[in-house]
């Protein structure tokens, strides 16, 4: 029989728990709402629940997300404060540690909540992590999968999956689940927050390159609201596309090209350029000026093309020797001011550049083949590439379509 004390240490136990909740829902919306880094929040979850007298070791958070090359995001924190993050790419090979693991099991059965002792006698350790955290003097395992919507999808795949580890003798106490399934939903909502900027993010950076990314994550997505920038371009372009499509199959055409991009980008991007968009077979790419001496700028990027066309070169080697189609590599570089920022009709715009530099760089390009080499340069910025003055060859002036005046052109000394 319960007697008056019982009662009363009861509701003021039920006042304890519903403060302790409350304090750490309303850390988790500042969070969300500062933006906080996902190790950050994992750990002062996993902080704020020990201080709640919830004894947490172990404390993992993973979710899918949106990325181009990254197909989940993993968040390990161990009592003493070590983290540990993990990205798992889309190409990784499904290992055999995943195929075994609770989570695999949980996604598989669709069940929502796992719990297994890891010690004395109701023991059940049946899978290898069960195993290692025993090992470890962990006493309880307990897992939560929290569902919610991602790009417009809902499933247990794109929701916060948690597990959870006690070294408190006894494992967990039933009050220790009932906190933290009070609070995981209120973590979930934290990341989901998160997680959509990032996704943004991502997306933004993917398709329309980081700095315009970031221009358009600040609100500059007006409709002619442009900058006037002055920069170096390069007008990448893969010769002989046309032709070669006829003898490639159709499903190995875009893996091709993907090939070909895969060598192209890397050297652009490390050197500081931005790939605005694609063109089908070919790439437009700017270096900002601004805030660089031009000379540095020009060198930089003239070393990008440089390594993008020796890049292609051996691909274009390897692909030979396989009986593989094969594809040369055409660059212009140019240099001017261009109008930078948002193109297109109301409801549908284009983050790019435009402008009469822009054409010329695109009417340099296509008077590669015709005057024999791979790389041309134009002279505006030959003459800011003074870093390079000795790398350069003058082809003399040469007319270029719909463009008043004729420009001097200008090769790279593949020599030195």
């Amino acid at each position: 029989m319960s007697t008056g004390i019982d009662i009363l240490s009861a509701a003021a136990t039920d006042e304890r728990d519903a403060e302790v909740i409350q304090e750490i829902s309303n850390w988790l919306i500042d969070q969300g709402l500062v933006g906080a880094y996902f190790e950050s929040i994992l750990s002062g979850f996993c902080l704020r629940l020990e201080a709640a007298g919830v004894n947490i070791h172990r404390g993992m958070m993973a979710m899918r997300t949106l990325h181009p090359s990254v197909d989940a995001e993993t968040f390990i924190w161990q009592r003493g404060g070590q983290m540990k993050s993990t990205r798992f790419s889309i190409d990784s090979d499904v290992n055999s540690d995943w195929q075994r693991s609770t989570i695999r099991h949980m996604l598989d059965t669709r069940e929502f909540e796992f719990r297994r002792r890891l010690e004395g006698p109701e023991a059940e350790i049946d899978f290898a992590i069960l195993a290692d955290l025993a090992a470890e003097g962990m006493t309880e395992y307990y897992a939560r999968v929290i569902e919610f919507s991602l790009g417009g999808v809902q499933s247990m795949e794109t929701g916060l999956i948690s597990s959870w580890t006690t070294d408190r003798a006894g494992g967990f106490s039933d009050h220790d689940i009932a906190i933290l399934e009070r609070l995981l939903p209120r973590l979930a909502l934290t990341a989901k927050t998160l997680l959509t900027e990032e996704v943004a993010e991502n997306v933004l950076d993917t398709y329309v390159g980081p700095d315009a990314g970031r221009r358009i994550m600040r609100g500059d997505i007006r409709r002619g609201s442009l900058d006037v920038i002055r920069a170096v371009l390069l007008y990448a372009d893969l010769r002989d596309f046309t032709s070669t499509t006829d003898s490639v199959d159709r499903a190995a055409l875009a893996p091709m090209l993907d090939s070909y991009f895969e060598q192209i980008l890397p050297p652009i991007v490390e050197r500081g350029g931005q790939i605005l968009k694609f063109l089908g077979d070919g790439l437009l790419a700017t270096f900002d000026l601004a805030g660089r001496p031009n000379d540095s700028v020009c060198r930089d990027a003239l070393e990008a093309g440089y390594e993008a066309m020796n890049r292609v070169a051996a691909l274009n080697v390897d692909r030979a020797a396989a009986g593989e189609p094969v594809m040369p590599l055409d660059i212009a570089m140019h240099l001017g001011d261009v109008l930078y920022g948002n193109i297109g009709a109301a409801d549908r715009q284009d983050f790019t550049v435009i402008g009469p530099a822009v054409n010329e760089a695109n009417r340099i390009e296509a008077l590669c083949e015709g005057l024999g080499h791979h790389f041309l340069i134009s002279e505006t910025f030959a003459a800011a590439a003074t870093a390079c003055a000795d790398k350069l060859i003058p082809l003399g002036r040469h007319a270029l379509r719909d463009v008043r005046e004729t420009q001097a052109l200008f090769t790279i000394d593949t020599s030195a």
